[in-house]
């Protein structure tokens, strides 16, 4: 699948345009149900509050600057920081999760793919405690963008399985996915595994089939790499260690990061025009 769209540049001034951005979030996020069933319904749709998250995260903003500077743009009123840090503890990670599939569903249909990468990385908390998660990543001609997301369990399988998005053409890894039931899975999805060998590693019938495709094929592996440059892009816009003392506080937080990345690469695709408009005038 190809590139179909031209991207705004990064340093383009109105990507951090707070109303560009509750616009993409209003577009791709759909209407989210009450977390729970029993007690007092939230005071305001739970999309507010995770469109919230989005922003503190994109603004880089602690708690109390979240209050003061951008819960009337994003609610309508002003949110105290002690319910934005509840639902940073509580939001369920299956629906932020679901949005980062939402997005990255969006940005394929606008920028499409050449390949398909899955990685890890982590995030260290107040304690220097890592929180780890996977991304499965699309790499087109002018950037990388996420489209799924999956907590580290610190077993390929599972974690593949997960993260996993049905697609086409090559989807690379690195040796530790070389596991016999992850080249099942992949192809399973309608890719091509283009995974690098672990030498201790030579049974099974999935991997003896990915091992032809790698000999044939393992210059086209040496593009891999890109697929990390947006755990890089995560780090230099957001930091590398978090003011938290939680794992699943960590994990939403991350995820919350990937959803502001991915709300930065949509308004560049969607909003490309406005830069020949604006240099022609």
């Amino acid at each position: 699948m190809g590139s179909r769209s031209k991207l705004l540049p990064r340093w383009y001034s109105s990507l951090g345009d707070i109303n560009l951005i509750r616009r993409a979030l209003r577009d791709i996020l759909p209407p989210i149900p009450p977390p729970n069933k029993r007690g007092q319904p939230p005071k305001r749709p739970p999309r507010d509050y995770l469109s919230l998250l989005v922003v503190k995260e994109f603004k880089r903003s602690s708690l109390r600057s979240a209050e003061t500077d951008w819960t009337e743009a994003v609610c309508g009123e002003r949110v105290d920081h002690s319910v934005i840090h509840y639902w940073e503890k509580n939001f369920p990670m299956e629906v932020i999760e679901q949005a980062i599939r939402d997005f990255g569903t969006r940005l394929e249909q606008l920028i499409g793919y050449k390949f398909s990468v899955i990685d890890a990385t982590s995030f260290a908390d107040w304690h220097q405690g890592k929180t780890g998660f996977h991304l499965l990543n699309r790499i087109t001609e002018g950037t990388v963008y996420p489209v799924n997301i999956a907590p580290d369990t610190l077993n390929p399988v599972p974690n593949t399985r997960d993260t996993m998005v049905p697609g086409d053409g090559w989807f690379m890894a690195d040796a530790w996915y070389d596991v016999n039931k992850v080249f099942k899975v992949i192809e399973e999805h309608g890719y091509v595994p283009l995974v690098n060998p672990n030498k201790d590693r030579n049974k099974g019938y999935w991997r003896r089939r990915a091992r032809k495709v790698f000999a044939l094929y393992w210059r086209t592996y040496r593009q891999r790499g890109r697929g990390e440059s947006v755990f890089g892009s995560l780090t230099n816009a957001f930091g590398d260690r978090m003011h938290t003392r939680l794992h699943g506080t960590t994990y939403i937080r991350s995820c919350a990061r990937v959803l502001a990345y991915q709300v930065k690469l949509y308004i560049r695709a969607t909003h490309c025009g406005e830069l020949v408009i604006w240099a022609n005038s």
